[in-house]
């Protein structure tokens, strides 16, 4: 992903891109399709592991390119939420 960019277009353009690279990776751990991932479902109830969530937060730091301590997933424990905070660092 490019440098982060502050403008409200540009939050929502990068939320958007990280929705859908949570979404599908989570589909594929899951071993589901993307759209039966709800992006609204806390992490431990859409069946994740907490070891997998902690490599979900590491995958989507690399993803982004921006630093994402392994405990964001506990503060922000949903696609969106995680989302949301990520495309506003």
């Amino acid at each position: 992903m490019s440098t982060p960019t502050t403008t409200p277009a540009a939050i929502k353009q990068t939320e958007r891109r990280l929705r859908t690279f949570m979404t599908t990776r989570v589909a594929e751990l899951l071993k589901v399709a993307p759209d039966e991932v709800s992006q609204d479902a806390v992490f431990r109830d859409l069946g994740l592991s907490s070891v997998q969530v902690v490599e979900l937060a590491a995958e989507l730091e690399d993803f982004s390119g921006r630093q994402i301590p392994a405990t964001m997933v506990y503060e922000y424990p949903t696609i969106a939420d995680a989302a949301a905070y990520v495309a506003r660092q």
